[in-house]
């Protein structure tokens, strides 16, 4: 999915899902920095679109309706990659709960619907 204002695509996750409401957590990858979030790290191969070794940023998690992401999708704004291993994703899932960059608001949304 394209990231605004630049249009360099990133990698988003669904790491949680809220059907009755039809939202998601989602979290995107990211080229770590100095000082950065730890919680997560990704090594290169561990995802087909992995370019570099990488970490989850959480604080850029967003609550999103399931039905905008599909309507993305569908408008070719955004396109679907390969699923992630269930290993893999429960340890961002993890990383999530142990990370002091998530808000309090997607933290609670994690932990209720993972």
């Amino acid at each position: 999915m394209p990231s605004y204002p630049s249009k360099t695509e990133h990698l988003y996750i669904l790491v949680a899902v809220k059907e009755s409401a039809g939202k998601a957590l989602m979290v995107n990858v990211t080229t770590p920095k100095d000082g950065c979030d730890e919680s997560c790290k990704l090594a290169l191969g561990e995802h087909r679109f992995l370019k570099y070794d990488s970490v989850i940023n959480y604080a850029d998690s967003r609550i999103v309706n399931i039905s905008d992401i599909e309507q993305a999708i569908s408008y070719n704004i955004a396109k679907p990659h390969d699923p992630f291993e269930n290993e893999l994703l429960k340890r961002i899932q993890a990383g999530g709960l142990i990370s002091p960059a998530i808000s309090f608001k997607h933290l609670t949304f994690l932990s209720e619907n993972i």
